[in-house]
């Protein structure tokens, strides 16, 4: 078998040196020996060293005369072609020498790495126990203690020989970074500097983030302070003096003739990117700024992954002490978070507690470091918290702004200031008594006065709700005093009303901050903010009162109010109808002596300054506790009240009489049920029992007592909404109501006495016109029912008030002009219109009823509407003659012949009764008018025209002359009845009589109504 031919049957691992060395040494083929140099790599450093060497001294034998063709190679005639094209050139020539140069090339890098691998094995074989990774840091607290005691073994190589010599220099790099062995990582990075340097920062990158800088430190890169630009590291390779292969110009030549194949070979990096070491190229040394960058980096991904704290800040340090610049800053904020990670007070429950980032620590404004400080701060500590914790990070911040040149004295003041305007009102406590003046002044947290009197007013008056008045008085008891000095009283009273506008709520700002009030105060000197806690210590005096009676308020209300007193009577009343601190109802009298106690008390003016209620009189609020007491329905205790004590001098009986009627007034008109006998109605009803009993406490009474009556009627404002007291109340016209009583119960009018009762309680007792349209209504409404009887009985009893109303009208407009329609015109209007709507009614069948109601009706009417009613009077007439003719003439038809003449005779004497009766009524009816002698004789002959007084040709009467006619208006023209005698004259037969009979009676009917219409005596 072959030498050749036995190599490659021999594997790897069953190399050794002799047999390298044996089967080698046989063949001739230097090329071939180089290449299979190149191609075995094995574990031993033994055996890959004798095959490094053995191709090396090998590839020599064919290397000078290589070199010696090179130089003699002329391709072209041009003289100006560089070394490197040459090579090239002669390269695509000569495949041979080409690949022994790359081969010669792989063996020098492969013997210097073999030389640097067995430096690392030493290095991790020899290391102690503190820079292994099983170290007593990174034990598993967990672990169970038996296998603990079991001796530990060897510590592998994180990669062999074979390994080392096939993969990039930075993977190895990168793996050694990565497992902490920084020994063997520095005789890697010392003897291949110019591989590994591009690749710097990612092999830093890959060491652990909770590796102290300490154990790595000789790897962290520095800033030179002349050039600001990062230094480069000096490192010594294992030959001062390059291989030919390995001149730059050989191996420019040598990449630009290789195939893919030979390129992979001699390219140290790998092409595929690892995503948890990615491998970034820098070949260039960083600026300062380039490098501050990649240390922030660095400290912020080991605080947010790993959260170390002290790592982060060795780290800084290192980077500051070679030179890095802009490190302190991030320095300081590490200091300052790690005492709000370690030192600001934490919450009980961990589920509560922040993740806190450097990130997201200097994403944080000022103010808001400021509150993540004491945000767990509690009364008890807040103080220490300030000192230990705040101000330092304010002399930090008063320190960057000099470094950056923007000097700022008040920054401190301001961030803290502002904090305490906004913070809790139990932690502003805590702050200002430590703020005392009794206090030296270096360990005070608000070291002015004056800011302490500001920040108390800006805050205290800037607070949107009040709950705990004596937090608020102990803030007021820590403020300094300057004396009684009055000399900016009119200065501190302008800042104080012009306040007053900036206070005032606006759509775009419900209300002012602390912030804004600071604002206003801080011009002001001692002596002004000295009277304005004077007027602090009223307002809070006022709160606290009005805090006792439930009445909650701002301290800005106190300003909004100093000049309304609209605004403080407001309060007032709301004063007198909360509850007790207790949130309960006031019962006992003790206590409602104390709130008016207190309500006395905020009117009075204490030391000069306005007091809460300093618009308001002793009277007035003492009638605002009266209403209040009254609205609570304590009517016993109000009884009391009234007459003694100290209210008893402004509660005059006028004063009460109008508090109970306005109470009453509001509970009635706030009632939803309008019974009297319960709930609002009932209080509303007893309230005025409290006053004595004057005739507007009775009509307020019986207005209730009616309203409750129309309630029970059933009357409804809508289908299925019954009416309301307030509706009742504000019906303008109340007569309207008696409509709607009887419009919503059918058989309400049957009860006369009760409506015009329920119309007393309404108002219209004694009011003439009033019940004769309520008599009206009711004679419509039996009208609806056809209830004839009782509508004729209700027209009677108009009539009588009708007649007594016209007669006091008559008296009344003698005096008066007035041409409008008054409301005894209305009530006259519909009472003739009643009557003779009801005498008209074709339904009501009683004759002589009808044309004494259509009698009443002319009595009552205007001229105008005489001849309608007269009309109407002819018709019913002639209706009742022919009606009185049909029966007649049926009696006369059932009687024998010979009688029937003398029925005939007695049928037209009938009508002529018919006729006088009929003249008597009207003659009745208008008994009542007083228009005059010339109007009653007008109207007489309008009447007595239309009667039928002329019977025509009955037997034995016959048509009188006209000179009889003349003789007789000369005799007497009074005597109207005369009429009637000679119209039955002549005739002696039995017939006669009656006829005389019934000419007497209509002569003795006209008489009367004729006299009296030309001014007689009635007995006449």
């Amino acid at each position: 078998m072959s030498s050749i031919q036995k190599w490659q049957e021999t594997k790897d691992a069953d190399l050794t040196v002799e047999l390298v060395a044996e089967m080698l040494e046989d063949i001739s083929d230097d090329l071939w020996v180089t290449a299979a140099c190149a191609e075995r790599m094995v574990d031993s450093p033994e055996v890959s060293q004798v095959l490094v060497k053995t191709g090396l001294s090998r590839s020599s034998r064919l290397l000078e005369p290589t070199k010696r063709s090179i130089a003699s190679h002329k391709p072209t005639e041009d003289a100006d072609q560089s070394t490197e094209q040459n090579l090239i050139a002669y390269f695509q020539n000569h495949e041979r020498e080409r690949r022994l140069c790359i081969l010669r090339q792989i063996l020098s890098e492969r013997l210097d790495r073999i030389q640097t691998y067995l430096l690392m094995r030493n290095a991790w074989q020899s290391s102690d126990l503190d820079e292994e990774p099983g170290n007593e840091e990174d034990e598993d607290p967990w672990a169970d203690p038996d296998e603990e005691n079991e001796p530990s073994e060897v510590q592998m190589a994180p990669f062999t020989l074979s390994d080392f010599l096939s993969q990039p220099l930075v993977d190895s790099a990168i793996i050694l970074a990565s497992e902490r062995r920084f020994q063997a990582l520095n005789h890697l990075l010392s003897y291949h500097e110019k591989a590994l340097f591009p690749y710097r920062f990612s092999i830093i990158n890959s060491i652990p983030l909770h590796v102290h800088p300490s154990e790595y430190h000789h790897l962290l890169p520095a800033n030179d302070y002349d050039s600001n630009m990062e230094v480069r590291p000096e490192r010594k390779p294992w030959r001062e003096q390059v291989d030919w292969v390995e001149e730059p110009e050989v191996l420019a030549a040598l990449h630009s003739t290789m195939t893919p194949e030979e390129t992979t070979w001699l390219e140290d990096v790998d092409s595929t990117q690892d995503d948890e070491f990615p491998r970034i190229r820098c070949d260039d040394l960083l600026p300062s700024d380039e490098l501050t960058k990649w240390y922030v980096t660095r400290v912020e991904s080991i605080d947010s992954q790993s959260g170390l704290m002290d790592v982060a800040l060795a780290l800084l340090q290192h980077g500051a002490s070679h030179g890095v610049p802009k490190l302190d800053e991030i320095g300081e904020d590490l200091l300052l978070l790690d005492r709000l990670i370690y030192e600001a007070p934490q919450p009980e429950n961990p589920s509560l507690q922040i993740d806190w980032t450097l990130r997201r620590w200097r994403s944080l404004d000022p103010p808001e470091v400021i509150r993540a400080y004491l945000r767990h701060s509690d009364f008890e500590s807040v103080a220490s918290d300030i000192r230990r914790l705040v101000l330092p990070y304010l002399s930090v911040l008063e320190s960057q702004a000099e470094r950056n040149k923007r000097p700022d004295l008040e920054l401190s003041n301001c961030l803290l200031y502002q904090y305490i305007l906004s913070a809790p009102l139990e932690l502003v406590v805590a702050i200002f008594e430590s703020s005392k003046a009794d206090i030296q002044r270096s360990y005070r947290i608000i070291r002015s006065d004056e800011d302490v009197a500001r920040i108390a007013l800006a805050y205290l008056y800037g607070l949107p709700t009040i709950s705990d008045w004596p937090m608020m008085s102990r803030i007021f008891e820590c403020q300094p005093d300057w004396g009684d000095d009055r000399d900016d009283d009119e200065k501190a009273y302008a800042t104080l009303s012009s306040l007053a506008a900036v206070v005032a709520p606006s759509a775009s700002r419900p209300r002012a901050s602390a912030e804004e009030l600071f604002i206003f105060f801080k011009p002001l000197p001692a002596s002004a903010l000295s009277r304005l806690l004077d007027v602090l210590d009223t307002h809070l005096e006022g709160g606290e009162i009005l805090a006792k009676w439930s009445v909650s308020t701002s301290l800005q209300w106190f300003i909004l109010s100093r000049e309304d007193a609209g605004q403080q009577r407001a309060k007032a009343v709301r004063m007198s109808r909360l509850l007790d601190h207790r949130g309960k109802e006031l019962e006992s009298e003790e206590e409602w002596r104390s709130l008016l106690e207190d309500m006395l008390k905020l009117v009075t003016h204490a030391g000069g300054s306005k007091s809460t209620f300093g618009h308001l009189s002793q009277e007035e609020v003492s009638k605002i506790f009266f209403t209040g007491l009254l609205s609570s329905g304590n009517l016993a205790v109000a009884k009391r009240i009234k007459g003694r004590g100290r209210a008893a001098q402004y509660l005059t009986e006028s004063v009460v009489e109008q508090i109970c009627l306005d109470v009453s007034r509001e509970i009635y008109d706030n009632a939803t049920s309008g019974n009297m006998y319960r709930g609002e109605m009932k209080q509303a009803y007893e309230c005025l029992s409290v006053a004595a009993p004057t005739a507007r406490i009775q009509a307020e009474r019986a207005f209730i007592e009616a309203t409750s009556k129309i309630c029970s009627f059933s009357v409804f404002t809508r289908p299925g909404i019954p009416i309301t007291p307030l509706e009742i109340r504000l019906t303008k016209n109340r007569l309207d109501l008696i409509a709607r009583v009887l419009s919503s119960t059918d058989d309400a009018y049957k009860h006369q006495e009760v409506i015009l009762d329920l119309a007393d309680k309404l108002g219209f007792k004694n009011d003439a016109a009033a019940e004769v349209k309520i008599l009206s209504m009711l004679v419509e409404v039996a009208l609806q029912h056809e209830d004839f009887s009782r509508a004729e009985m209700t027209c009677e009893k108009m009539i009588i008030g009708a007649r007594k109303l016209r007669a006091l009208h008559h008296t009344t407009t003698e005096t008066n002009d007035d041409t409008q329609t008054s409301a005894p015109q209305e009530a006259l209007e519909v009472a003739w219109r009643s009557c003779y709507q009801l005498g008209k009614q074709s339904e009501f069948h009683d004759t002589n009823r009808k044309l004494r109601l259509l009698g009443f009706a002319l009595e009552l009417c205007p001229a105008a509407n005489t001849l309608d009613i007269l009309t109407v009077w002819r018709k019913i007439e002639a209706e009742d003659i022919e009606t009185r003719k049909q029966r007649s003439i049926a009696r006369a038809a059932a009687r024998p012949t010979g009688k029937r003449k003398e029925a005939e005779q007695t049928n037209y004497l009938l009508q002529a009764r018919a006729g006088a009766v009929a003249a008597g009524s009207l003659l009745q009816g208008l008994k009542g008018l007083s228009q005059g002698q010339d109007a009653a004789s007008h109207m007489f002959n309008r009447v007595t025209a239309n009667l039928p007084f002329s019977i025509g040709n009955v037997a034995g009467v016959g048509r009188r002359s006209s000179e009889e006619r003349k003789n007789e208006r000369a005799g007497n023209e009074r005597d109207f009845g005369q009429l009637f005698a000679r119209q039955f004259a002549g005739s002696s037969s039995p017939q006669h009589k009656i006829r005389e009979e019934v000419a007497a009676g209509a002569r003795n009917a006209l008489a009367r109504g004729v006299g009296w219409l030309i001014g007689g005596d009635e007995d006449e």
